[in-house]
C-alpha cells in the first residue's frame, strides 16, 4: 500500500506541470509562434518586451487560446485508453502605454504553463494516474526602452499563481481508494530581452525568462483510509526559457521569421512531498518526488503577408521536442515530439484590430522503457486549437 502511494508521489506531480504553452497571442500563433523578432503588438509584453518601443499609441488587447486535446493509448499489456480532458481554454490580456518617446510600459495576464490530463477512474494505468491538473496564471509588468534608433531593451517581472490537483488509485480496479494531493502557491520571476533592427529588412530578437519556484501548501487525502493531512511540496519549479529569433522582410508585404526556444525542464529534479499523517500512516509523511525531466527545444518558422486594406494572412510550423524521457513517462501529460501546423488572419482598422489563428498538432510515440510497465505502449495525439483576440488603440 505504501509502495502504491509512493508511486503517485514520484510521478503524478510532475505530470501536472509538464506542458509548456508556447502560443500566447494569435498574431504569433498564426505564423508558427515565430514572433520574438517581430513583437510589434501589445503581446510583446510576453514575447519580447523590447518590442514595445515600436508602439506609438497606448493599446490593450484581450483574447483566448482554446485547445481540444485528443490522446489515445494502445497498451502493451492489452487494452486501449482515451484522454477525457477535452477542450481547455486560457485567457490572454495585454496592454501597453508609452510614457515618453523612449520608454513604453506594458502589462499582461496569460497562462504560460498548465493544462490537465484526466483519464478517469476506470483506466488500465490508474495506479499511475487518474487525473492531474495545473491551473496556472501569470501577471506581467514590463517595460521597453529605446537605446538608439536600431536597438531596444526590455525587462520586468512576472507574478505567478500555481494550483495543483493530482490523483490516482491504489488498486488495479476502481474503488474508493483514490489518493490525491492539492496545493497552491505564488512565485515571482523576471525577464530580460532585446530587439535589434539594423535595417528595415532585418530584425533580431532575444528574450530570457527566469525559472519560477513554488513552495506548494495544501492537503493530501487517502480515500482508502478516509483521512487527510496537511502537506507541502518545497521547491516546485517551472523552467526558465531562452528564445532567439530572426525576421526578414524582403519587401513591404512579407515578414518571414524563424525562432529557436530552449526550455530548461532539467531543473525539475527530485523534490519531497511532506505530510503530517498521524499514527500508523506516519510512514507516508516523507515521499520523494523524482522528476528528472530533460531540457527541450522549440523550433518555429512562419510568415505574414500584408494583403492590403488592413488585412494580413499568416502561416507557419513549429516542432516541440518532448522533455519527458521514457523512464519517467506518465499519461497525465502524454508528452511527445510534436508537430504543429498553423494558419492565421488579422485585420487592422483605425482603432480596432483583431487576430485569429488555428493550429493542428500531431504526434505518435512508443513508450517501451518506462519504470512502470502499465504505461508502456503506443500513444497517439491529435490536437486542434483556436486563438482569437481583439485590440484597441487609444
Amino acid at each position: 500500500m505504501i509502495v502504491g502511494v509512493a508511486s503517485l508521489a514520484t510521478q503524478g506531480m510532475l505530470q501536472a506541470d509538464g506542458f509548456h504553452l508556447a502560443g500566447q497571442a494569435p498574431e504569433a500563433v498564426g505564423k508558427g509562434n515565430a514572433f520574438v523578432a517581430t513583437a510589434n503588438t501589445a503581446a510583446a509584453v510576453y514575447y519580447n518586451a523590447a518590442g514595445l518601443t515600436q508602439l506609438d499609441a497606448a493599446s490593450v488587447q484581450a483574447g483566448f487560446y482554446s485547445i481540444d486535446l485528443n490522446v489515445s493509448a494502445n497498451l502493451d499489456l492489452g487494452g486501449s485508453q482515451k484522454l477525457k480532458t477535452g477542450i481547455v481554454t486560457a485567457p490572454q490580456i495585454y496592454g501597453a502605454v508609452p510614457i515618453n518617446e523612449d520608454f513604453v510600459l506594458g502589462f499582461g495576464l496569460n497562462t504560460p504553463f498548465g493544462l490537465s490530463g484526466e483519464w478517469g477512474l476506470n483506466n488500465s494505468f490508474r495506479q499511475i494516474t487518474t487525473q492531474a491538473e495545473l491551473e496556472y496564471a501569470t501577471f506581467w509588468l514590463v517595460g521597453g526602452y529605446k537605446v538608439s534608433e536600431t536597438l531596444s531593451v526590455g525587462g520586468g517581472i512576472g507574478v505567478h499563481s500555481a494550483d495543483v490537483d493530482l490523483r490516482r488509485g491504489l488498486a488495479p480496479s476502481p474503488s474508493s481508494d483514490e489518493f490525491s494531493f492539492k496545493g497552491d502557491d505564488f512565485g515571482v520571476s523576471w525577464t530580460l530581452s532585446a530587439l535589434w533592427q539594423p535595417s528595415a529588412k532585418h530584425s533580431l530578437g532575444i528574450v530570457y525568462r527566469s525559472k519560477t519556484e513554488f513552495d506548494l501548501e495544501g492537503t493530501t487525502r487517502s480515500g482508502l483510509h478516509g483521512v487527510s493531512a496537511a502537506s507541502s511540496v518545497d521547491g516546485f519549479v517551472t523552467p526558465d526559457t531562452l528564445a532567439v529569433g530572426y525576421s526578414y522582410r524582403p519587401n513591404a508585404c512579407w515578414n518571414i521569421e524563424a525562432n529557436i526556444e530552449w526550455v530548461g525542464w532539467s531543473k525539475l529534479g527530485t523534490m519531497t512531498l511532506s505530510s503530517r499523517f498521524p499514527g500508523p500512516l506516519a510512514a507516508l509523511n516523507t515521499l520523494p518526488l523524482p522528476y528528472e525531466w530533460e531540457d527541450s527545444y522549440i523550433y518555429s518558422i512562419g510568415a505574414e503577408y500584408d494583403l492590403g486594406d488592413g488585412w494580413k494572412a499568416r502561416f507557419g510550423y513549429n516542432f516541440i521536442e518532448s522533455a519527458q524521457p521514457d523512464a519517467n513517462y506518465d499519461p497525465s501529460v502524454a508528452d511527445a515530439d510534436r508537430h504543429w501546423l498553423t494558419l492565421g488572419v488579422g485585420h487592422q482598422g483605425e482603432s480596432w484590430s483583431w487576430d485569429a489563428a488555428y493550429q493542428y498538432a500531431f504526434s505518435d510515440r512508443s513508450v517501451g522503457a518506462a519504470a512502470s510497465p502499465l504505461v508502456q505502449g503506443d500513444y497517439k495525439s491529435r490536437f486542434h486549437s483556436l486563438s482569437v483576440s481583439a485590440r484597441y488603440e487609444f
